[in-house]
């Protein structure tokens, strides 16, 4: 992995520092777990707006599900239910991309001046990468982190796990890391610091 990229890698922050420390800084000790099964096709498919490439790796039928896993670790009902229904319809990744490509434009297009004009101007081909649907939370050798989502701007690409509800309660789901890692795409691309953590973000981003 390329210098840049070590340093660009974006974080989705899935795990707060309790959970970090108690892994001991190793993947291995990690408790890692496939919420929806493994991942069990390739295939490559299109959002059906913007025409982003992406592969869901099968999530958009699951071939299993992990409630009673999620219920060991004290999730609570309405977490279940997210894991049960999954993704909700076949389609429905595809939608959640492009509905992540509108907001983190409108996100830009908000601010006006500079920020509104390139994101007016920034194309869905610009994801050149696409996106992948990832079965579990991931170590990320470069930033020494376990990750629910990144984004790579090496290739233009996005990563995020599909569904996940941590050891310490920590929940996250493909269709709220889009949004995050797409507006991670937008601020990379136009030259500001981007993890959109300030509420008046991007438009006071640097």
């Amino acid at each position: 992995m390329s210098t840049q990229l070590k340093l660009s890698v974006k974080r989705s922050l899935l795990l707060t520092a309790a959970v970090l420390f108690s892994c001991a800084g190793s993947a291995s000790a990690q408790s890692y777990f496939e919420f929806l099964g493994p991942a069990y096709s390739d295939q490559v498919k299109y959002s059906p707006k913007y025409g982003i490439p992406y592969r869901d790796q099968g999530f958009d039928q699951p071939l299993s599900r992990g409630l009673k896993k999620a219920k060991r670790r004290g999730a609570p009902e309405w977490v279940l239910e997210e894991i049960g229904i999954f993704p909700g319809s076949p389609d429905a990744i595809g939608q959640w991309i492009d509905e992540a490509f509108d907001e983190a434009r409108a996100s830009f297009q908000k601010c006006g001046g500079r920020l509104a004009d390139f994101a007016s101007s920034l194309t869905p081909a610009s994801l050149s990468g696409g996106v992948s649907i990832e079965p579990t939370i991931w170590y990320e050798p470069a930033l020494k982190a376990t990750l629910a989502g990144a984004y790579y701007p090496d290739v233009r690409s996005i990563r995020v796990v599909n569904i996940y509800y941590g050891t310490s309660g920590d929940y996250r789901h493909a269709r709220l890391l889009l949004v995050w890692e797409m507006k991670n795409h937008f601020g990379t691309l136009a030259g500001i610091q981007s993890e959109p953590l300030a509420p008046d973000w991007p438009c006071s981003a640097r």
